[in-house]
């Protein structure tokens, strides 16, 4: 079973997120801040990351340079999800090696699980 870890600081999307994901048979782990994350990542070192921009503690672009520079921390697929939507944030993005990028206010719970799938399955 493949292991998520969700990084999102709105309560509502976490948990939904989780009933979908949990309902396509992923195991889901979720943080909501960066720090915890991050600290999890470092633990569980899950199969991809689903990561919100921003957030309190420690904001998305932030954690991605953390775990990129950690050695033992195999290179997890990242997804950004976020409302933001600047090209600034998804090129930095884009070199830190994601995997993707969703704009929140524009998708469903049935098209992040898409693009879940896809990636995992690649």
């Amino acid at each position: 079973m493949k292991n998520i870890l969700i990084i999102e600081d709105d309560p509502v999307l976490l948990d939904a997120l989780k009933i979908k994901l949990e309902k396509e048979e992923y195991q889901v782990l979720k943080a909501p801040d960066g720090q915890t994350g991050l600290e999890m990542a470092r633990k569980h070192k899950p199969d991809l990351i689903l990561l919100d921009i921003k957030m309190p503690k420690l904001d998305g672009i932030s954690f991605l340079k953390k775990l990129r520079m950690n050695e033992n921390i195999p290179k997890i697929p990242v997804i950004i999800t976020s409302n933001l939507s600047t090209i600034d944030k998804i090129s930095e993005g884009v070199s830190l090696g994601i995997k993707g990028y969703i704009l929140k206010s524009n998708e469903t719970l049935d098209t992040i699980t898409k693009e879940v799938q896809t990636i995992l399955n690649t």
